[in-house]
């Protein structure tokens, strides 16, 4: 099926996404992405999916799990880690700094060796997921749209001045986005907050430190 009729009602389709920067730089709207001739259409997809992904390195409620298992594989013996994790961080409390991700595969700093013994498995880590355009949240979506259409027009036609959205057409999508994010992640002073994880050991005076995720007051 292509990308032009996957449709999910309620939600902003990435061909929908793609043309809005297209239109943004005063360009036609695109039928289809499947059509690699137009040059506009491709660089457009290119640059949406690259905030799209830029945006979630920093790890939201929505794309992070923690103490995650990854087991062994068992006909290599190593545990090798999907590309989708931008991020794979283990307990250094558990663990004392054995086991790191070297590439897709876990290192074993100990024996140092890739092959995982059986009685070391499954390794818990702290993941944050790549996750696709229909997998994120709505809120995130038009964000990375906004990011993606100024930076987009920028570079088409070199001056912010021809974009049809500004610096506060953006920020009023990140002020959204993270209202969706503070309602969803429920963070507190014991916790942290999203992408902090939870403490090793109960310490309210750390957490309260903590109390400013992302430039918002939270605690």
């Amino acid at each position: 099926m292509g990308v032009a009729e996957q449709k999910t009602p309620g939600r902003t389709t990435l061909l929908a996404a793609v043309n809005t920067l297209l239109m943004n730089i005063g360009e036609q709207p695109v039928d289809s992405l499947e059509d690699e001739q137009i040059q506009d259409a491709r660089i457009a997809q290119q640059t949406l999916l690259e905030f799209h992904k830029d945006g979630q390195t920093r790890g939201w409620s929505w794309n992070t799990e923690y103490q995650y298992p990854f087991d062994i594989d068992t006909v290599s013996g190593e545990i090798v880690v999907p590309e989708s994790a931008m991020t794979w961080l283990v307990n250094p409390y558990k663990y004392n700094g054995r086991f790191v991700l070297r590439g897709n595969k876990v290192y074993d700093k100990l024996n140092r060796t890739f092959k995982i013994a059986s009685t070391d498995a499954p390794i818990n880590a702290d993941v944050i997921w790549l996750l696709s355009w229909d997998e994120s949240p709505e809120a995130y979506n038009r964000w990375s749209t906004i990011r993606a259409a100024r930076v987009f027009a920028t570079r088409m036609l070199g001056s912010d001045s021809l974009a049809n959205y500004t610096a506060i057409d953006e920020a009023a999508a990140k002020s959204e986005l993270m209202q969706v994010e503070l309602t969803q992640s429920q963070p507190n002073s014991l916790t942290g907050g999203p992408g902090m994880g939870p403490m090793p050991t109960y310490s309210p005076e750390l957490g309260l430190r903590r109390g400013v995720y992302g430039g918002v007051v939270i605690g």
